[in-house]
């Protein structure tokens, strides 16, 4: 319904024209798909000493259409920053699967995007659909766990049942222009929330409809604040509250949350993810736990970390665990930091760290593993649960760690050792 598709031998011949734009007018502005790309499949290159994790696997490729302008706006994402539609994204699982029933192939996804909205429960549309595409016989989705441990981007507080009130401090950069946020109750908690701006202006308990909003102005800041609340979100059952700030003065705002429940309640709140609002907004408390990026909360994909495979060390900025379920993510760590790959700038090499390199990386091993299984018919019935447990068993675990934990999964990543264990069995 919307897109176009190119073959292999439209992108070859392009790729051998003095004006491939001619023929194939597209290109990676940002380089990252490209670089994910080279991790999981790229062509060896002896005299740079590079290879993708399995380079002998077909590539088919999504690109993502830039999120409409509308969305944009409501959400007040920073001008120049990368953001995409989950509905786009749900559309292009949709095609790759679509396309590997076609060529009777099996597939790897993987999704190397995250967002901090939602629940954190992995119970999102797009989460829900990757489930099913997970327990398909011959599919692998690989997600990334996010890079949001460093950026104090998340808030969470116990509330007793004789806790009045507990305070978030947020801190607001001068370059701020917006951003949004939203509050989530871990189970059954009733929350309403309230402000005091940098100048002591006060907003108290902000009205609790079923379903709906209320817009507050603050008079010496200029600033206004909208509170969306739904009593009980659709996909997860509790309670959630958006807030918009729309030309927030720069300084500690106070966001003042209160129980209507008499009963002992978690809470969290989640500021949106890196580039979508300046470095300088962030909690005064953060939380380091629970900041697995959505989708990678999803129940059955395989979420990956990353660490550092020359000192064994966690990325310092590396999502941690667990989902707001208490579902055990991530799942496995792969190599992340400082790892080289392909460029679309004029050098041929470059290199880049993250969780979305990890995925890259364990996308190369889903590939070998299905390959071998699937094609080769060695175990026909592989689907991601079940290369799940292969990886997991055959992961490295450090003995001065307890496993799973929130930082390394089940462990590091070790494909040899995998089919050590598929052979003693």
């Amino acid at each position: 319904l919307y897109g176009c598709q190119y073959t292999a031998a439209q992108i070859n011949l392009a790729l051998n024209s003095d004006d491939p734009a001619s023929i194939v007018p597209t290109r990676d502005e940002n380089g990252h798909g490209t670089f994910l790309a080279s991790i999981a499949a790229g062509n060896r290159d002896e005299r740079a000493g590079f290879s993708g994790a399995a380079p002998r696997a077909s590539i088919a490729m999504v690109k993502l259409k830039p999120a409409k302008q509308y969305l944009r706006d409501f959400y007040l994402i920073r001008d120049g920053a990368d953001a995409y539609q989950e509905n786009d994204i749900l559309m292009g699982v949709s095609y790759l699967y679509a396309l590997a029933r076609e060529y009777s192939m099996p597939l790897v996804v993987c999704i190397a995007l995250g967002t901090n909205m939602g629940s954190h429960m992995g119970t999102s549309r797009l989460g829900q659909y990757l489930n099913q595409v997970s327990l398909s016989n011959g599919s692998a989705v690989i997600t990334a766990a996010g890079n949001e441990t460093g950026a104090r981007h998340h808030f969470q507080a116990v509330m007793n049942a004789d806790t009045d009130e507990i305070t978030a401090e947020l801190r607001v950069g001068e370059q701020e222009t917006g951003f949004s946020m939203e509050l989530w109750a871990n189970e059954v908690g009733v929350y309403t929330v309230g402000f005091i701006s940098p100048t002591g202006e006060v907003a108290k308990e902000i009205p609790v409809p079923l379903r709906g909003e209320n817009t507050l102005s603050f008079l010496l800041e200029q600033t206004q604040i909208t509170v969306y609340t739904q009593i009980a979100d659709v996909s997860a059952g509790s309670q959630f509250i958006f807030m918009r700030f729309e030309r927030p003065m720069s300084g500690i705002w106070r966001i003042l949350i209160r129980n209507s429940l008499d009963i002992r309640e978690t809470f969290h709140l989640w500021l949106p993810v890196r580039g979508f609002i300046t470095d300088e907004t962030y909690f005064l408390r953060p939380d380091p736990d629970t900041t697995i990026t959505d989708p990678g909360n999803a129940r059955y994909p395989i979420t990956v970390t990353a660490y550092d495979h020359t000192k064994n060390s966690i990325y310092i900025h590396a999502s941690r665990g667990y989902s707001l379920s208490g579902r055990i993510k991530p799942d496995l760590a792969a190599p992340g930091v400082n790892i080289l790959g392909a460029s679309v700038s004029g050098r041929r090499l470059t290199r880049m760290s993250g969780t979305s390199v990890s995925a890259a990386h364990l996308a190369g091993a889903a590939a070998i593993l299905l390959n071998w299984g699937v094609l080769n018919a060695n175990y026909p019935y592989l689907n991601t649960p079940v290369l799940k447990s292969i990886f997991v068993r055959g992961a490295q675990r450090n003995p001065a760690l307890t496993y799973p934990n929130r930082e390394f999964g089940y462990g590091t990543l070790n494909l040899y050792e995998a089919f050590l264990h598929l052979r003693n069995l």
